[in-house]
């Protein structure tokens, strides 16, 4: 060749050879890059959990899709489909009343794929099983590449994909959206107590903001941003009932917002509060890379919890804009 240029082979490389462990590897992975499967399933994914206990058992991960609001477990491995796993999404399934079951695995065996074809057939619409097979690629010594793809999927799904994507597009939420919302899905108590909530936010000042989303349902995330730092303490959301979602991910970004000591304190804090406690503990087990998810009642109910709340989070901008001062500086 006359311009000397060299052309590599894509070769396939063993799973297990790039997350040696399910666990350890695998499901952080895909916990920190729902962006991936998200665009393979066709759906905006918010993972906000790992290893999430259902009854005795530990489901992979757990989150919701942004758009509908509704509940997503994740189920993986790192060998081909087997009955155990088969059996576990089942379980995991009926311990969550999961909307979006999905199943990943670098390859699916055939009576593995009719099960799940045979589930889709079966249940209702509000229900849909996923196979998602992931393959791993590089040329040479390039990093590795992952390679999602569906092995099965509802039958009417791509139809459903296109039609989010119209929604997606096309419905922006407003303040006057949320709090009507909020009335239709739970107690007047609730929705005075989120009205409260969303109150002590905006008096935190103008670097303290609220995103309104483009759900299927209002939806609503608190902002904070300090210098160059930017976090996302909490969301509300409204599509089958009003949840809470505590965002320890973006609270803590690794160390790289506030520390590990600061969401200690939190947890001392706040930890009495209904739902809370489990919150943070799987939380810390998983370096605070959760969403964990609070059902509004009755944690806007106990008695003062909003007001414990907002002092939480007033404390957590002041440690924000107190960490963010120095790196404004720049190097000395």
């Amino acid at each position: 060749m006359d311009d000397e240029r060299l052309i590599g082979r894509l070769n396939a490389v063993p799973a297990r050879e790039v997350w040696r462990h399910e666990a350890l590897d695998f499901t952080p992975w895909l916990l920190d890059n729902a962006d991936v499967l998200s665009e393979v399933l066709g759906l905006d994914l918010e993972l906000d959990a790992a290893e999430h206990a259902v009854g005795d058992f530990s489901l992979d991960l757990i989150g919701r899709d942004r758009l509908s609001g509704d509940l997503v477990i994740v189920e993986n491995q790192l060998e081909p489909s087997d009955h155990t796993h088969l059996g576990q999404i089942m379980t995991y399934a009926g311990g969550t009343d999961a909307a979006h079951v999905v199943w990943v695995a670098p390859s699916f065996r055939p009576e593995h794929r009719r099960a799940l074809e045979w589930l889709n057939e079966r249940t209702d619409e509000a229900t849909r099983f996923f196979a998602v097979e992931v393959k791993v690629v590089r040329i040479g010594d390039s990093p590795y590449a992952p390679l999602l793809s569906l092995a099965v999927q509802p039958n009417d799904w791509g139809k459903q994909v296109r039609t989010r994507a119209v929604q997606r597009s096309g419905t922006t939420w407003s303040p006057e959206d949320l709090m009507p919302a909020v009335r239709a899905e739970a107690t007047p108590a609730v929705a005075d107590a989120i009205g409260a909530l969303i109150e002590a936010h905006n008096r935190l000042g103008p670097d303290a903001g609220l995103y309104y989303g483009a759900a299927q349902a209002p939806s609503v995330t608190a902002t904070m941003v300090a210098g160059s730092l930017r976090t996302q303490p909490w969301s509300i959301f409204t599509h089958r009932g009003v949840v809470w979602t505590l965002n320890l991910d973006w609270i803590h970004k690794q160390g790289r917002v506030l520390s590990a000591d600061f969401m200690e304190s939190l947890a001392a804090e706040l930890g009495d509060l209904p739902g809370l406690a489990a919150a943070f503990e799987s939380g810390r087990s998983v370096g605070w890379r959760r969403r964990p998810t609070i059902a509004a009642d009755p944690l806007f109910t106990h008695p003062g919890a909003v007001e414990r709340i907002a002092s939480a989070m007033d404390r957590l901008f002041r440690e924000l804009q107190a960490t963010a001062a120095p790196l404004s500086l720049g190097p000395s």
